[in-house]
């Protein structure tokens, strides 16, 4: 399947939030944390299909699951085969870097046990303390310290990471519209590009569009 490159908009007559529904419906289980959805699913979805990346932000199930810290939704997903430690085909990024830049010590504690590396770098990189730094989670960052992450690693987060005095300031909560970076920065944003919009709230949580 292709990566965040394809467009939602190519199919004439469906929003957004229906071509979710359709085509990635696991995806769309693992934003609501639709846990009864999510392991109906998995009953009849083959297993090759747990790795596959939405057209609209290059993201596995298990990757959604980790950026809304639903860790039964998490649980889940691996024990029915998911990869843990899988990287996403654009940025390189593991779960555990998109648990510690949503700022969810929950899930990056349980990607961690259950063998989740905590230096892996994405394509800028980047290990997962670096997004947990960019974020200014205190609860990631130590989460991270405690299992072996190591804080002297070069990248765009090196400081940030290195140097707890900075820890709260190295990049501002994420507001709650989720705004992010433009793409055009490509690897040194926190690695979610802005394509086609697809919300990544519940609907009944969020009427607005995403993006």
């Amino acid at each position: 399947m292709s990566t965040a490159g394809t467009g939602a908009g190519v199919e004439a007559g469906f929003s957004s939030e229906e071509l979710l529904s359709l085509r990635f419906p696991l995806h769309r289980a693992c934003r609501d944390g639709d846990l009864g959805a999510l392991c109906s699913l998995l009953q009849r979805t083959p297993r090759a299909q747990l790795a596959a990346e939405d057209s609209f932000y290059g993201w596995t199930p298990v990757h959604w699951a980790a950026h809304f810290g639903k860790l039964e939704c998490l649980i889940q997903l691996v024990r029915a085969g998911a990869t843990l430690d899988v990287s996403t085909t654009r940025y390189a990024q593991t779960p555990a870097h998109i648990a510690a830049f949503g700022g969810h010590p929950g899930c990056l504690l349980w990607l961690i046990q259950a063998g989740a590396s905590v230096n892996k770098p994405d394509c800028e990189g980047e290990t997962p303390i670096h997004k947990a730094a960019r974020s200014g989670s205190l609860d990631c960052i130590s989460a991270l310290v405690a299992n072996g992450a190591h804080i002297e690693l070069s990248g765009a987060g090196q400081r940030a990471a290195s140097d707890p005095h900075t820890w709260p300031l190295a990049s501002p909560p994420v507001p709650e519209e989720r705004q992010w970076p433009d793409s055009s920065r490509h690897c040194s944003n926190p690695g979610f590009p802005r394509v086609h919009p697809v919300s990544l709230e519940p609907a009944e949580l969020s009427p607005e569009p995403f993006l």
